[in-house]
């Protein structure tokens, strides 16, 4: 098989140190998802989904260490996750599509977002084993 061969892309930011407030906010989250999208050219099988982490019935962090907002948006493509935590300002996101795609706009556009200080990214191919000339494209 060939090597430039595969079946999807994945790229993985870990952001540290972001703005502060943003790994809490559901409509930063909700937004960057809509607006990426649209950046990397992918099609939305549904609007964003975005959760944040549970509170009691007075407002309060269940789990004070892990409060922020995960939030994932399903594509015709694959989808886009978000993963953040608010008292360590990290956000986590997983880019992962059938179509290849320039990472460098989502970093972009990432910084531009959640200012953060730090980072560690990887493009990783996807299904680079022989599954059959159905699965695999170029």
């Amino acid at each position: 098989m060939s090597e430039n061969k595969s079946f999807g892309y994945s790229y993985m930011l870990d952001m540290y140190h972001c703005k502060p407030g943003v790994a809490d906010s559901m409509e930063v989250h909700y937004r960057f998802l809509e607006e990426l999208v649209e950046r990397i050219g992918m099609t939305k099988m549904a609007p964003p989904v975005v959760i944040h982490a549970p509170r009691d019935k007075f407002g309060n962090e269940l789990y004070p260490d892990k409060a922020g907002v995960s939030a994932w948006v399903p594509l015709i493509e694959s989808g886009i996750q978000i993963h953040s935590v608010e008292p360590t300002h990290f956000v986590t996101m997983d880019v992962y599509s059938c179509n290849n795609f320039d990472p460098q706009i989502i970093y972009n556009f990432a910084k531009e977002v959640f200012d953060f200080k730090t980072f560690e990214e990887h493009f990783v191919k996807r299904g680079t084993h022989d599954c059959s000339n159905d699965c695999l494209k170029g």
